[in-house]
């Protein structure tokens, strides 16, 4: 009986992992979240705003943009830092009109210049910039 409880609670994890990823979930609009080496943000500006204010976050700060791409359900920005290190921006829209997008810089992370690009690209959106 015990042993039955315990691989019911294992295949409970199992699932709930499977389901729910690392990726952690966000809650209102205009937050941001960093988790292992990504930063997560939601906002309720679309797709079309959030791409442009991406690639002017990438040019304010002088990182050159060496790969972009979009359509209707996912946009990309992709620069390399003077040090080299890669840049990702993926962009993708909700069906609740909210448009979820990760910075990743470098393959291990990098919370401050993630925060930086974040902080960059909400101020391009609240100022309309494209």
């Amino acid at each position: 009986m015990l042993m039955k409880r315990i691989l019911i609670v294992f295949v409970l994890a199992g699932v709930m992992l499977a389901f729910g990823g690392c990726r952690p979930s966000l809650i209102g609009s205009d937050s941001a979240v960093y988790s292992m080496g990504t930063l997560y943000a939601v906002t309720n500006q679309d797709l079309t705003l959030v791409y442009g204010a991406a690639q002017k976050a990438l040019a304010d700060l002088e990182i050159e943009v060496t790969e972009k791409a979009k359509d209707a359900f996912y946009a990309k920005v992709v620069g390399t830092g003077a040090d080299d290190k890669m840049i990702t921006i993926e962009i993708k829209p909700r069906k609740d009109k909210l448009t979820d997008f990760r910075i990743r810089v470098g393959p291990p992370g990098n919370r401050e210049r993630s925060r930086v690009i974040y902080e960059r690209i909400q101020q391009n959106l609240k100022s309309g910039s494209k």
